[in-house]
């Protein structure tokens, strides 16, 4: 395929015969109800039900593609290679190829801006299995299926959705600070840890908007 300009955001290529088997059976989205005009946001989870990387799931010529922060593709790869030496699947990064949905968005701030608006927190190294898919909202953003069966993880979020008590959740603010805020880093007011950063962007000079994760009470 051509190449295209390198992008902040990268996109991991599943193929092969066995793709949708090994996917279904990893990640938190129903990967049946994938098509090439439906996407969705998932999330790659541990054993512990944390979120290792999270991205957004689509098919493109019979093939499978996760877009999510380029610093996050080999990190999620080599998760899905332990698991993909049972499948007849191939595993390739496919960030400098031209795949017509691929969000080839270069301005990094816009992008930023635009998803935490929304709402929709981004994983990074930094926070990769920090939190809990219930704690950065994703039952509220359809990047759960609570209906699909087993996959890696599943039983503890599916416990918390059942019969847990959400103890913390992930909130937008705007604060005003003297410094960048980074993904993984506490999240101090009056001079106490209140909460951890998701992710950030500055809109006006010392001014952020921020996602974080708040202890609800």
């Amino acid at each position: 395929m051509d190449k295209i300009n390198a992008s902040f955001l990268g996109l991991l290529c599943v193929s092969g015969t066995d793709a949708k088997k090994l996917l279904q059976g990893q990640l938190t989205c129903d990967v049946n109800e994938i098509t090439e005009t439906h996407s969705s946001l998932a999330a790659l989870c541990n054993p512990q039900g944390r979120v290792i990387s999270l991205f957004q799931l689509f098919l493109f010529q019979e093939n499978y593609y996760l877009q999510m922060p380029r610093e996050m593709v080999a990190i999620t790869s080599n998760i899905l290679k332990k698991y993909a030496v049972f499948y007849k699947v191939k595993l390739h990064d496919a960030s400098d190829e031209a795949i017509p949905p691929f969000n080839t968005e270069k301005n990094l701030s816009e992008w930023k801006r635009k998803n935490i608006e929304a709402g929709i927190p981004a994983i990074y190294p930094d926070t990769s299995e920090k939190f809990l898919p219930h704690e950065i909202n994703l039952h509220l953003l359809n990047a759960i299926s609570f209906n699909k069966g087993c996959y890696t993880g599943q039983e503890i979020i599916a416990r918390m959705q059942h019969r847990g008590r959400l103890k913390k959740e992930m909130k937008l603010m705007i604060v005003q600070l003297d410094y960048a805020p980074r993904p993984g880093e506490d999240f101090y007011s009056e001079g106490k840890i209140q909460g951890i950063i998701v992710d950030s962007v500055e809109f006006e000079k010392g001014k952020y908007q921020i996602l974080v994760i708040l202890d609800i009470k």
